[in-house]
Formats: C-alpha cells, structure tokens, sequence
C-alpha cells in the first residue's frame, strides 16, 4: 500500500535484464504497474490502450480460440478477460522467459483462467501448430521494432494456414522503426488473398494496427 501511495510521487522500479528484450523495467505509476523497455511501453501503458482499441472492434464466438503471439505483461489477456469479459480458450505464445517470469510474479498471469502460457519462439510455433483460432494477435515486438521475418511469406502462410475460415487478425507494429516497404507489401499480400483489410494509422499517436478478416 505504501509503495502505491508513494508511485503518485516517485515512480517505483524494478528491473531485470533479458538476453533478447535488454533490461525491462516495472514501474509503479500513479499507482499502476507498467512494464517498459529503454524504448517501448511492453504492457499496461500506450500498449494497453492501443490494443484496447483495436480489440473492441473484434467480434468473437464463444467457442472459437485466441491465439496471442507476444505476451508482454499481460496486457492483451487482461482487455480480454476484464475489459471484454470474454472466456475463449486464450493461447500465448512468448520466447522470452524472462517476460514469462514478470508477467507472472507482477502481473497475476496465473489467475487468468482458460489461458495457456507457452514459451517458444512465435515463428517456429506457428510452423508446427496444429490448431485452429478464430482471432490471432501479433504483438512481436523486440524494445520497439517488428523483427523482419513477421513479415515474412512463410510466416503469414502458417498464419493464414491456423486462422479459421471466419477468422481474424490483429497486427501491432510501427512504420517509423520498420520498413513501409515491407508494410505495403504484407497488406498488398493479405488483400490478394482474400482479407478484408483495415488499417488504423498513427493509433495513440504512434502504432499502426492491421485488423483483418477473411471474406
């Protein structure tokens, strides 16, 4: 309680380093946890608000699976659960243990119920998964920058391979630290094969989010 109070004062912080995310920072502002890299906000922050955005224009049968591809601090799992009270299966998939670690110690991601925690590298998973989602969340971000092969053809191919026939698909990343070459091209890309595709600019002043729905 006195942490909190005082977090209306001097942001309180701890930290752990990451071999992939450098160091990552909890920081107990006006009395919310956040979790920040040197560039990013990861969870809680702007992310929860960008993602709180394009997660409410998203309509979802109760049976049909959640597949989150970058976990953060939870963010996305806590607007699905207590913002949109929505109990689907939720899949999240994080190669980080370290981000693993935090969102369970400072976050409470064990009480999230019907939600399944998986620790292995986004690209690889989607490869080898077998299921099938009615909503798949990429949220891949390394501080602030996509990595490039979530861009990639085999990527999206085993995206579009594991999405339901009335499927959808949220995409978080920023233009200004990746290629718009490569952005042009995956939506050029979606739209050929048969996505119905939306794209919000400049979402709380700095992401770009692709919302997409098969026809």
């Amino acid at each position: 309680m006195l942490q909190k109070i005082l977090s209306y004062l001097y942001p309180f912080v701890t930290s752990k380093v990451s071999l992939y995310n450098g160091t990552l920072r909890v920081v107990l502002v006006d009395g919310k946890k956040l979790l920040n890299t040197d560039h990013a906000n990861y969870s809680f922050g702007s992310l929860h608000r960008i993602m709180r955005f394009a997660l409410k224009k998203v309509l979802l049968k109760a049976d049909e699976d959640i597949l989150l591809l970058g976990l953060g601090g939870g963010s996305v799992i806590d607007i699905v659960r207590n913002d949109l009270h929505l109990k689907n299966r939720i899949v999240a998939v994080d190669f980080d243990p370290v981000i693993i670690d935090i969102a369970r110690k400072e976050f409470g991601l064990d009480s999230y119920k019907n939600t399944e925690i998986v620790c292995a590298d986004a690209y690889r998973y989607v490869q080898e998964e077998q299921g099938q989602y009615g909503l798949i969340i990429i949220d891949l971000f390394i501080d602030n920058k996509v990595p490039e092969k979530f861009y990639s053809d085999v990527f999206w191919e085993h995206i579009s391979r594991i999405l339901s026939q009335s499927g959808q698909i949220i995409f978080n990343t920023m233009i200004k630290t990746n290629s718009k070459e490569l952005f042009d091209t995956l939506v050029e890309k979606m739209e050929d094969q048969g996505f119905s595709v939306c794209v919000h600019d400049k979402v709380d002043k700095t992401n770009v989010m692709i919302l997409a729905k098969r026809k």
